[in-house]
């Protein structure tokens, strides 16, 4: 079985590493620019003390970033 997982855009062979922030790092369903962050969702917090990282998967070529975030138990 192969264990490499390939970019959903240009099918080339995506590298297993992590993604961090010592901010938040948030969803919103709207591109629109806001001064606060209500009714968007944290998908990654702030970091108090220690950055957590977070598995993700990344494609130098698209720039894409694939990874699961953590579930809303806030």
């Amino acid at each position: 079985m192969d264990d490499n997982a390939w970019c959903p855009e240009c099918g080339n062979e995506l590298k297993q590493g992590y993604i961090f922030s010592p901010r938040r790092i948030c969803w919103s369903d709207s591109p629109d620019s806001i001064f606060a962050d209500f009714g968007s969702e944290t998908l990654i917090g702030d970091a108090w003390l220690k950055v957590k990282k977070v598995p993700a998967l990344r494609c130098k070529e698209c720039r894409v970033v694939i990874f699961k975030h953590r579930e809303q138990n806030i």
